[in-house]
């Protein structure tokens, strides 16, 4: 019984430093090879010919060596075409790879000029800050996309001859890399959608050390300097404390390297004292020289310390940086971003809350962060197209951009659809107040954001108009926004302003919205459309909209992931590999929130395939992501999976400690959808220990808080395990009408895990009833709905019961295949109650074939590990082998062990039992 759960152009070449150099003329694919700009210990860089669109460009050669594998190019390969994705003015291009000569090839816009390094003397101070300025929109554009430089240095930008800024080599320090994978945040790969088995093998390299070594580069030219393999990533005068440490690199990290840039260009010594691993040492300490005497404006001294500051989540973004510098250069008045961003990171917290004003929920925050639901915006347009555009997009936007603000806890929005669905709401009730203070209720939030899309009166702009309500329906701030309305409707223009206003009145000191990564309009309305359609169950109509997305915009993470959910639940192949692609994604765009969800993701399928070792690690790893973010929703997911993994080993003490926490955290954030799940989980530990009392009580209350909601879903889980527990019981009644009103609510919400539960119960019940045809024809549904879903482990449960079913009518050899495909299903640990009754069933079958096979049995029962004496299935194997072996005394014993079932296992072989019984008395009275 089962209960629910680039430089210039005549540069002489610097020394050979060991690898092929391309001769003049040399063909690489296109390109026609004219000579030599610089080599490090990487590869080398050419000039070279495009006769195809007639252009000079750099081609940067990635010499791999023989132990280099397949996998490896094909990284290269995929963050080149990242890369070649960044085009910005003020971003050298690249254009193109290749593969030829047994390397591979950058083709990238070759730029005649000179670096900042050796220009710096020459650039007066209004030239430096143009040149700064450019760099934080280089910066800014590169963040948009999911790429991080790694390596940005005054040698690593050029000014042409023109005056023009351009930033070379983003993202090519992790390129050149090949050994820093997984122990740092990708940076904007994205795969080969041709073929995505690479996504298994990229999560196996390791980590670099903190090292160096750069050839020379040539004259002005920055052709020459390259990162080598193996070796710390970036230069470690410019890195961040967190590339020094090891730690994850975001585009936190960028913004860091450009305030040591602009502290040396500015002020003309470096920010930390020291030379070497001194001021290496000082920079891993925040050891900062002081700015007396610098001459600086003040504002811009305050820059560049928020810049250089040692946790990378209070470093302006580089799009506040770029905009504080605009405004230096430009002589504006000080805006309120300057006054909320860059002063706010230097003043005391008590002088900045008196000096911002008050936060418009002060007063709920007290006790703890208050929690944030953001409901599905209500499209006002008249437009039915942008229904779920609108309505599951713009308000997923929002809820992501809210994550930036430490005064708030939002809860995730596949959690507010979830709840909607659970609670029968139609589209009309989810968007009225009463409801949407019904579904804030249900999750535990104090606060909830509507909102309305609507057209202006002559329907030139698109009006969001949004109200944020407390629990006791107060509304604490509205704000409308307005944008052009546009050919293809584009949600960030409305959403990435709304939410920045926001933030500024919940949190006027600290919060900053978390800028979004637009995508074309038209990808972002395929994994909307897609994404409404997946969290109303349709996975399969779902699927070419959430493919579709991910195929267009690799690197947009929500979509990646969502597809791979869907694929989860098509009980597709590929959903594994999709999901790795998914967390690179995730991780590229320095997202955490969104990593955990993959992770967790992960967490899942592995868990499906019967691998508990790797879900283990992967939950484990999304609890520790969860906790540093303080995702409180994530750790309570978190913690209830762990519980799930526990339990599916049999450590019942461990799971139980599991579902305990989960339960008191999900009493912390009020949260009755977690709460609901974290009793229910507890109720089925206490059934598998035989407490029926205690399992019955946690059910009951389960199901009134169900009932109370409206939640059909959660009802007819507490309805299946109510009727286990009568099941277990022997009132054979009440679990029949029951698990008959479990079966038929699961079918109307469209569960198919747990319509296979119930039609196994159900089989069950029919055997206690001495129905076997009817047991036969429920198990043989409830297989067939697992085989269909590719659940190895609820597939082997139910096929353990039509083995049962075949032993009980005398079909051994039937019996003894359906036994041995459950042991097939179910790897070494991995719900092990299920592979040791189906080891003592293949020994049961070989005792009971027309020609008894005893040696068989007795090694197949040796086998069984010591936890397997108090299931009753082990001990009916062993009354068998007792009885062939001429013990019918020791077989009436073990027969009186299986009838106890102390843990209320088997309460089906009850009949069975007793029928032995009569054969084995029979036998030793003889």
């Amino acid at each position: 019984m089962q209960p629910s759960p680039a430089g210039p152009s005549d540069v002489e070449p610097p020394e050979d430093s060991g690898g092929e150099t391309l001769a003049p003329g040399t063909e690489i694919g296109r390109f026609q090879v004219r000579g030599l700009l610089g080599q490090g210990g990487m590869g080398a860089v050419y000039l070279a010919w495009d006769p195809v669109l007639e252009r000079k460009v750099a081609l940067k050669a990635i010499h791999l060596s023989e132990h280099e594998s397949s996998s490896a190019t094909g990284r290269f390969r995929r963050e080149a075409m990242a890369l070649a994705q960044l085009n910005h003015p003020h971003v050298c291009q690249v254009h193109d790879w290749v593969e030829a000569r047994g390397s591979a090839f950058i083709a990238m816009e070759f730029v005649e000029g000179e670096t900042l390094s050796a220009l710096a003397p020459k650039l007066g101070f209004r030239a430096k800050m143009q040149a700064l300025h450019a760099i934080a929109l280089a910066l800014q554009a590169a963040h948009a996309k999911g790429i991080v430089h790694r390596d940005l240095k005054p040698s690593n930008v050029m000014l042409d001859h023109q005056g023009q800024v351009k930033v070379l080599d983003f993202g090519l320090a992790r390129l050149l890399d090949s050994a820093a994978v997984q122990a740092e945040a990708p940076t904007g790969q994205v795969p080969n959608l041709a073929s995505l088995a690479f996504l298994e093998r990229d999560t196996q390299a390791g980590g670099g050390s903190i090292d160096e070594a750069l050839t020379r580069p040539a004259a002005s030219s920055s052709w020459g300097e390259l990162t080598e393999a193996g070796h710390f990533m970036g230069s470690p005068l410019y890195a961040s404390p967190e590339q020094m440490s090891g730690k994850r690199v975001g585009a936190a990290s960028d913004v860091f390297s450009l305030g040591v840039v602009a502290w040396e260009l500015l002020v003309g010594e470096a920010p930390f004292p020291g030379e070497g691993r001194e001021r290496m040492e000082a920079t891993l300490e925040g050891e900062l020289r002081p700015l007396r005497g610098a001459r600086l404006p003040r504002r811009l001294e305050a820059l560049l310390r928020a810049m250089l500051r040692q946790d990378a989540d209070l470093r302006p973004t580089s799009r506040e940086v770029a905009e504080a510098l605009a405004l230096q250069l430009n002589r504006k008045p000080v805006t309120r971003w300057v006054l909320g961003t860059l002063l706010a990171v230097s003043l005391v917290a008590g002088g900045g809350y008196l000096l911002f004003g008050r936060s418009i929920i002060a007063d709920l925050g007290k006790a703890q962060v208050p929690r944030l639901a953001v409901m599905p915006i209500r499209n006002a347009t008249g437009d039915p197209n942008l229904e779920a555009l609108v309505g599951v997009g713009m308000a997923e936007l929002l809820a992501t951009s809210l994550h930036g603000s430490p005064s708030l806890s939002v809860v995730e929005p596949e959690a507010v659809s979830r709840i909607i669905t659970n609670l029968r709401m139609n589209a009309s009730e989810a968007q009225e107040p009463a409801g949407q203070a019904r579904i804030a209720k249900a999750l535990g939030a104090r606060l909830f954001l509507r909102g309305t899309l609507s057209r202006e009166a002559k329907g030139q702009a698109h009006l969001l108009s949004y109200d944020l309500v407390d629990a006791s329906g107060r509304v604490r701030f509205s704000g409308v926004v307005r944008a052009p309305r546009e050919e293809s409707f584009t949600p960030y223009t409305l959403v990435d302003p709304a939410a920045h206003d926001l933030l500024r009145k919940v949190d006027p000191l600290r919060s900053s919205a978390i800028l979004q990564q637009p995508v074309p309009p038209e990808v972002f309305a395929a994994y909307a459309n897609g994404k409404a359609l997946f969290l109303k169950g349709d996975f399969k109509a779902s699927e070419p909209q959430l493919r579709e997305a991910a195929m267009k915009a690799p690197a947009f993470s929500s979509a990646v992931s969502a597809y791979a959910a869907c694929l989860r639940r098509l009980g597709r192949e590929q959903a594994p590999a999709i999901a790795n692609w998914a967390l690179m994604a995730a991780r590229a765009t320095g997202d955490r929130w969104a990593e955990g969800r993959v992770l967790g993701l992960k967490a899942y399928l592995a868990k499906d395939l019967g691998q508990l070792d790797e879900a283990q690690h992967l939950r484990e790893a999304s609890l520790a992501l969860a906790h540093a973010v303080g995702d409180r929703d994530g750790e309570t997911i978190a913690v209830n999976h762990l519980g799930l993994i526990a339990a599916e080993r049999g450590h019942y003490d461990e799971a139980g400690q599991y579902y305990e926490r989960s339960l008191r955290l999900s009493q912390q954030t009020g949260d009755q959808v977690y709460l609901s799940l974290a009793q229910n989980n507890l109720a089925n530990l206490a059934l598998k220990r035989g407490d029926l009392g205690t399992a019955e009580t946690y059910y009951r209350s389960n199901l009134k808080l169900q009932q109370e909601q409206g939640n059909r879903w959660g009802e007819a889980l507490a309805l299946n395990n109510l009727g286990v527990v009568a099941l277990t019981a022997r009132d054979l009644p009440a679990a029949e009408t029951l698990l008959t009103r479990a079966l038929t609510a699961r079918e109307s919400v469209g569960d198919q895990g747990g319509q296979i539960t119930c039609l196994r119960n159900l089989g069950i019940l029919a055997s206690m009833k001495g129905e076997l045809a009817g047991a036969g024809e429920l198990h043989a549904r409830a297989l067939q709905l697992a085989q269909t879903s590719a659940l190895r482990t609820v597939e082997a449960e139910c096929q353990f019961y039509m083995a049962e079913l075949d032993r009980t009518q005398g079909r051994m050899a039937k019996a003894l295949a359906g036994y041995q495909r459950v042991m097939e299903l179910l790897p070494e640990g991995v719900t092990p109650e299920v592979r040791i009754n189906a080891q003592a069933g293949i020994a049961e079958c070989c005792l009971r074939k027309p020609r008894p096979d005893t040696k068989e049995a007795e090694a197949r029962l040796a086998a069984l590990p010591l936890g397997a004496a108090d299931s009753p299935y082990v001990h009916r194997a062993r009354a068998w082998l007792a009885f062939r072996t001429g013990q019918p005394n020791l077989a009436l014993k073990e027969l009186d062990q299986a009838v106890a079932d102390p843990r209320r296992q088997a309460p089906e072989i009850r009949r069975e039992l007793e029928e032995a019984r009569v054969v084995f008395q029979a036998a030793g009275s003889r």
